[in-house]
């Protein structure tokens, strides 16, 4: 009996059930979003969703998100305030598109993806940088501004790297529950690192990262990019040999070009010339573009972005685009910017409309979804904008 393991997630009580709901349903916030959904509780906060399934909020009453604000999880901006009848702060909201994900560390799952692995690992290193004993375990990950939020309970602490092995193991994987002084003990490092990372990725079957990144974590890089002073990088989204992606610690996200691939599609009239900052990291030259973390910015190979039906259409008529500009390029594994409306190919030819269906075609029935999957017809439209 010694080699039996129990799942212990599988047998946890939710002390929160009963909690008080901190917003009615039906409620009309400010800007007009009203809230549909009662999704979850804790004892300070509650997570509810919009009734037109566009948004996640999460409602904080002012002892924990206040605290948010002066330890500095988050910038006092990125919160709003709710007063009750009495015109008193009863709560603050954070609202977070639902193509972001919202919610609790311990209901989070990659589910195979390598995007999101390194979301939730930049999340927990800025968090980390934040305070380097803080407990993750019973926090809430807001991807939006990619943090862990922590809730300062009593729950046990895990080591970090046991915390992103529950996060991408399957339905039925026990809990890694080892702690710092476990890992110690088998002469093993419990902290989270570029090694450890990538350990865990080849651990869950997911592909390490093999690229030399162009920035490290903690960072500055306000030098040569206009955004919050003493922004910092948090983590590489992606790493590509023409592309990487990087998280900040603020609402904003870097796409580093090599010189080739940034010099290819200025000369195929894709992207201009004045839109991106030129940096040198040692003896070479890169393109850099900042871009706001709200909009997709990823692979089409390797999508983490929910979208709703509208997006469908934004990602056809930048498909259409590009298809008109690059006859033959492959668009499959291209790089869609959806802040900037484009599809950004890595590779040149080989390419088709009826690749292009396909693509499309995954994207609608796969996912992943902001909202509900889609019907028939949705794609039809949708491929139907790509043969215009």
């Amino acid at each position: 009996m010694s080699s039996f393991s129990i799942n212990e997630s599988l047998f946890v009580l939710d002390l929160d059930d009963d909690a008080p709901s901190i917003l009615p349903v039906g409620e009309v916030l400010p800007d007009g979003i009203k809230i549909g959904v009662d999704r979850d509780r804790g004892e300070q906060f509650a997570f509810y969703v919009s009734e037109d399934g566009r948004y996640d909020i999460l409602a904080a009453r002012p002892v924990l998100a206040e605290r948010w604000v002066k330890e500095g999880y988050l910038e006092k901006r990125m919160l709003q305030i709710h007063l009750n009848d009495q015109d008193e702060i009863d709560c603050y909201l954070l609202i977070s598109p639902s193509s972001h994900l919202l919610g609790r560390m311990t209901d989070i799952r990659a589910y195979g993806s390598r995007y999101f692995a390194h979301v939730v690992a930049s999340a927990m290193w800025h968090t980390r940088n934040k305070d380097p004993f803080i407990n993750m375990r019973d926090g809430i990950l807001c991807e939006l501004y990619g943090v862990v939020l922590p809730t300062y309970t009593l729950t046990p602490q895990i080591a970090d790297i046991a915390l992103l092995n529950n996060i991408l193991r399957g339905q039925y994987d026990s809990e890694d529950l080892r702690n710092n002084e476990d890992f110690k003990q088998a002469g093993q490092f419990g902290g989270l690192s570029f090694m450890s990372f990538n350990q865990a990725l080849k651990a869950h079957n997911m592909a390490p990262d093999t690229i030399e990144p162009y920035f490290q974590v903690g960072e500055y890089v306000d030098d040569f990019v206009q955004m919050a002073p003493h922004a910092l990088i948090t983590g590489p989204l992606e790493l590509k040999a023409e592309y990487q992606i990087y998280a900040t610690s603020t609402d904003v996200v870097l796409l580093a070009m090599s010189q080739a691939w940034a010099q290819e599609l200025i000369d195929r009239n894709l992207v201009l010339q004045m839109d991106m900052k030129s940096v040198q990291i040692g003896r070479e030259m890169i393109k850099v573009l900042a871009l706001p973390r709200r909009a997709a910015l990823e692979s089409l190979d390797n999508r983490h972005y929910g979208i709703n039906q509208d997006d469908v259409f934004t990602l056809a008529l930048a498909m259409q685009r590009a298809r008109r500009k690059l006859p033959e390029a492959q668009l499959q594994d291209a790089l869609y910017v959806q802040a900037l409306g484009l599809v950004l190919p890595t590779k040149f030819e080989g390419g088709s409309k009826e690749q292009d269906a396909k693509v499309l075609q995954e994207v609608v029935t796969v996912g992943p979804f902001a909202q509900s999957p889609f019907l028939d017809d949705v794609l039809h439209s949708a491929q139907a904008v790509l043969q215009a």
